[in-house]
């Protein structure tokens, strides 16, 4: 299990590197587009670097539906559960 606290703050650090900065006041519920100011380009950044932080892989209908940083968060966690059940199966 993914502690989501520690998740956050490597999600966080991951746009910090993209965007040179995040805005105070982020929260889990913050638009990646309207409360960070993330345009196309940074998202493709941004997930290229979970998927390969997480080694998961995201298909574009999972990336269309990303609109919050609470929305990256889950798809990691389920990702990262499905990995580990596939895994162990």
């Amino acid at each position: 299990m993914i502690n989501r606290a520690a998740l956050l703050k490597e999600l966080l650090a991951i746009i910090e590197d993209d965007l040179g900065t995040v805005p105070a006041g982020i929260t889990e519920a913050s638009n990646l587009r309207e409360s960070l100011g993330m345009d196309s380009v940074d998202m493709i950044t941004v997930i290229s670097r979970v998927e390969q932080n997480y080694r998961i892989r995201m298909s574009h209908e999972e990336l269309a539906k990303l609109e919050t940083v609470s929305d990256i968060l889950d798809m990691i966690t389920f990702k990262s559960s499905e990995n580990a059940t596939a895994k162990a199966a």
